[in-house]
């Protein structure tokens, strides 16, 4: 392989950053529509829009809630809804959604550029040409796995998440290279942020830090007093950062623990939380097997500490998810953060492969004894060639998304939600409220006080024993966490929202008690259920009655 110069890597850096953003340019787009009103809509994953109207209300004076006056914690990515706040006090909701996408995309590149370099961590003793050639294939491979795009382009914390995580390796890394206290803060900086990311981040956490204390106190050297009080004070930082945002939790909301921790993990029992996890995760580990086992190769038979902090990371994010019982949706959020590290691991693994197979007598008299180009090209393009394999088979069900053939998950029920929110807009007065199953782009386009039938933002719902009985069960899971917890007559028949998404979920069906209390209405296309006779209608605008 040649030496690639500085100025060659750089620029074959910027030549996949360029084609990664017209890439996400095109994916925003599609993930856009033009609604009823003729008007170009930008939205969010459903999750995304519940954040975003917590956002809008905060930026907009009605607190960080998600209906003014009712302090639920309905959120639990703190720090990305105040970066969304951000941008719902300077643009419109329908521009602040796109700067989001935006942001999403710059998240993305900051993550590849981490990944890179943590290669120079890694690889220590070989030369700089394998050492450049492994952080080009490592920048390309972070942005190329699609869930992980997805989300960050869609407006969840994964991205932002990742980076934080990334960046506290690499600062792990640099801590334990040169011992500069400046970087062990840094990593209690970054670890602080992402614990306000996503609280459960701290599982992540405990195994950095249990990285840097192996790392510096089984080392040859003997460790000193020194040492120790700046590991203690960086974890006591760390920790303030913690119990800094309990107590605000505390002190806002009146529970330490978000609504959601309450929703999604009290009443399953856990043994059927572990079932319900593997079932989720299984095809995930059918997707990822190839490359999970060439990974772990890598750090068997070449090991080092921080390669095995790079797979401990992921195979506890894998832990995790099956503890939790599993996801609503098989893109893989929890799991997208670790895959560029993942991937790194597979590369190093894929180019020891090669060099050692090219190395033998039997590949050299009979596979390259005369290749169609140079022998200093041949072995980088295999390894090329091989992570780009592998990367296919991570991607493989994704590729009508990747190649834009088919529109980004959920744009059509985006699309029909905004819809909705456009026409009850037109239908109904400011105080009129709204019934919803999809908790995000209808309450945050439409302004109206919202009644959020699975209970992520509603306490009583919340604390509901879930459904177990197999009404709520998909995705290889018996209960689907965060949806399995429903009392429709409570949200609907007692609480009489004005408009209605649907009247059926689950085990409950109230469809026949509805045809005589709500009025389904056909207004430019759109239908939509009202309340009977409700004064919040402004029924004389329905253009078909």
């Amino acid at each position: 392989m040649e030496i690639p110069s500085r100025k060659r890597e750089n620029l074959i850096l910027l030549i996949i950053s360029v084609g990664f953003i017209i890439w996400s340019t095109a994916f925003i787009y599609r993930s856009s529509f033009v609604a009823v009103d003729g008007r170009r809509y930008f939205c969010l994953f459903d999750d995304a829009m519940i954040s975003m109207r917590y956002a809008w209300n905060f930026s907009h004076g009605l607190g960080l809630v998600w209906n003014q006056g009712e302090n639920i914690q309905g959120y639990t990515n703190l720090l990305m809804t105040l970066l969304m706040s951000f941008a719902t006090l300077i643009f419109n909701k329908s521009t602040a959604v796109l700067f989001m996408q935006i942001v999403g995309m710059g998240l993305m590149l900051a993550i590849a550029y981490v990944s890179a370099g943590i290669v120079n961590h890694i690889i220590t003793k070989e030369n700089h040409q394998i050492r450049t050639f492994i952080k080009i294939l490592t920048f390309f491979c972070a942005l190329s796995y699609y869930p992980l795009a997805y989300w960050s382009l869609m407006g969840m914390e994964t991205g932002l998440l990742t980076l934080l995580l990334l960046s506290s390796v690499l600062f792990a890394f640099q801590y334990t290279s040169n011992k500069k206290i400046s970087y062990l803060f840094f990593v209690s900086g970054t670890l602080g942020l992402a614990f306000l990311t996503r609280n459960d981040s701290i599982v992540y956490a405990i195994l950095v830090w249990a990285y840097i204390a192996w790392e510096s106190f089984t080392s040859r050297s003997r460790a000193d007093v020194g040492k120790v009080v700046q590991l203690l004070i960086s974890i006591i930082f760390y920790f303030g950062i913690v119990g800094g945002q309990l107590i605000f939790h505390y002190w806002y909301y009146g529970e330490m623990l978000p609504n959601t921790y309450t929703l999604k993990l009290t009443g399953m029992p856990l043994v059927l939380r572990i079932v319900n996890g593997v079932g989720f995760i299984s095809p995930f580990l059918h997707q990822i097997i190839f490359f999970l086992v060439i990974a772990s190769m890598e750090v068997v038979f070449n090991f080092q500490k921080r390669k095995l902090l790079l797979i401990s990371l992921f195979l506890s994010a894998l832990c995790y998810q099956i503890y939790v019982g599993g996801d609503a949706w098989t893109y893989w959020r929890m799991m997208s953060p670790f895959i560029p590290l993942l991937s790194l691991l597979f590369i190093l693994s894929v180019n020891d492969l090669v060099l050692a197979i090219s190395s033998t007598q039997a590949s050299k008299a009979y596979f390259f004894r005369r290749p169609i180009f140079p022998d200093k090209y041949i072995f980088p393009f295999l390894v090329i060639l091989l992570t780009l394999a592998g990367l296919l088979l991570i991607n493989v069900r994704f590729l009508p998304n990747i190649l834009l053939i088919e529109k980004p998950y959920q744009q059509n029920a985006n699309r029909m939600n905004v819809n909705r929110a456009i026409t009850i807009n037109q239908l109904t007065t400011n105080n009129a409220t709204v019934g919803v199953f999809w908790a995000g782009s209808i309450p945050y386009y439409t302004d109206r006080n919202a009644i959020d039938f699975l209970g992520r933002c509603d306490k009583y719902i919340a604390q509901l024993p879930p459904d177990i009985s197999g009404a709520v069960a998909e995705k290889g899971m018996k209960s689907v966490p965060g949806h399995n917890k429903y009392d429709l007559n409570y949200s609907i028949k007692d609480l009489h929202p004005t408009y209605v998404q649907n009247f059926i979920w689950g085990a409950q069906n109230l469809s026949e008690w509805a045809a005589n209390n709500y009025v389904k209405v056909n207004h430019n296309g759109i239908s939509v259920f009202f309340l009977k006779d409700s004064p919040q209608v402004l029924w004389n605008k329905i253009s078909e009655p």
